[in-house]
């Protein structure tokens, strides 16, 4: 059993809101600023700076190609929803 959950727009740990969803922004909290943004494979830091990482097959890979930093399996044991390159960043941003 994880610790995190994903409802398709917010992430919670227990009641508590960590961080939600709008579009392809995610942000910390309830409201709150960007803190990363989703751009077709790729997750960008903020509104649109540089990339953090890259969803390449069930590859989590560092900045626009680089080494491997997980799996999405990793993701999966670590927050319990679905969501793709979302749930991805948001284990990036939050969990790991």
């Amino acid at each position: 059993m994880t610790n995190y959950k994903f409802d398709g727009k917010t992430l919670k740990s227990g009641g508590k809101t960590i961080a939600n969803v709008s579009g392809k922004n995610i942000r910390k909290g309830s409201g709150g600023s960007v803190v990363a943004n989703i751009s077709g494979d790729k997750v960008r830091e903020g509104s649109g700076g540089s990339v953090l990482f890259n969803l390449r097959g069930t590859d989590i890979r560092k900045g626009s190609g680089g080494s491997k930093l997980a799996t999405m399996k990793d993701v999966e044991k670590a927050i319990d929803g679905h969501g793709g390159i979302t749930l991805a960043a948001l284990w990036y941003c939050f969990v790991r």
